[in-house]
């Protein structure tokens, strides 16, 4: 065996005193710290801390949504009410997936050039007829028209609850690379399930979709993210609601 030296960190006085502070700042600017230095340095520290960060970050998302579906969300419910039934979607469903897009910010953009309530691409935009991606009836309307084609046109997935999946992974990373996905797996995409489909994503880089990874956060991962986030937003959504479970859609 090869030998190995290593060294722990040797804390002072400001040291342990500036751990016992983290929380003051952890999540300011949307930003959050983790390290093994938060404890003791062994590698189990810096898991532990990892682990807290997540959690947190987890709360502080639950806290932000809670906050916005009390002040914010009541501004455009009605719209997104009118949009699932001139579509047959699940409003809830809706408002959840705008949730994730935009926070429910008419203003939103990405440096993608998607925009507004659904983050509507021009592409999309020419294809639904929305003129202002801005206006955000417009762009609700925008968004539940598409989600509702792709739900259609969509043949892959063996239960409905894989479909669901299949279709919001479709509106984040685009019907083609789902379709060649899932062609990968079986030629009968039918028989195709969500978990086939997710196992295959957490080996897919931006660049083998034409696409750009966020840092070391594959694209791939990040429709995965796509898809569960919506879901916990959807079913947060049922709670405020008070939706009974028997109600509520099965995603996977």
């Amino acid at each position: 065996y090869d030998p190995y030296e290593f060294e722990l960190p040797a804390f002072d006085k400001a040291a342990i005193v500036a751990q016992a502070r983290i929380n003051e700042i952890q999540g300011v600017r949307q930003t959050w710290f983790c390290g093994a230095w938060q404890r003791y340095g062994f590698h189990e520290d810096g898991i532990r801390s990892s682990m807290n960060v997540a959690k947190r970050i987890h709360d502080f998302e639950k806290e932000k949504f809670t906050t916005l579906y009390e002040n914010r969300l009541p501004l455009y419910k009605q719209m997104f009410e009118n949009a699932a039934m001139k579509t047959s979607l699940n409003s809830d469903l809706l408002a959840a997936i705008s949730f994730q897009e935009s926070q429910w910010d008419p203003k939103a953009k990405s440096n993608m050039g998607v925009r507004g309530m659904m983050m509507v691409t021009l592409e999309t935009a020419a294809l639904v007829g929305v003129e202002k991606r801005l206006n955000p009836e417009q762009n609700i309307n925008g968004g539940a028209k598409y989600f509702s084609m792709l739900q259609q046109k969509n043949k892959i997935g063996l239960t409905e609850a894989d479909k669901l999946s299949i279709t919001l992974a479709s509106y984040n990373l685009g019907p083609t690379n789902i379709k060649n996905i899932a062609n990968s797996i079986n030629n009968d995409v039918e028989k195709v399930t969500w978990s086939e489909i997710k196992n295959k994503l957490k080996t897919v880089k931006g660049s083998d979709l034409n696409l750009v990874d966020k840092e070391s956060y594959s694209r791939g991962q990040q429709a995965i993210d796509y898809v569960n986030r919506v879901r916990e937003f959807y079913l947060l959504m049922n709670a405020h609601d008070c939706v009974a479970p028997k109600d509520q859609l099965i995603f996977f």
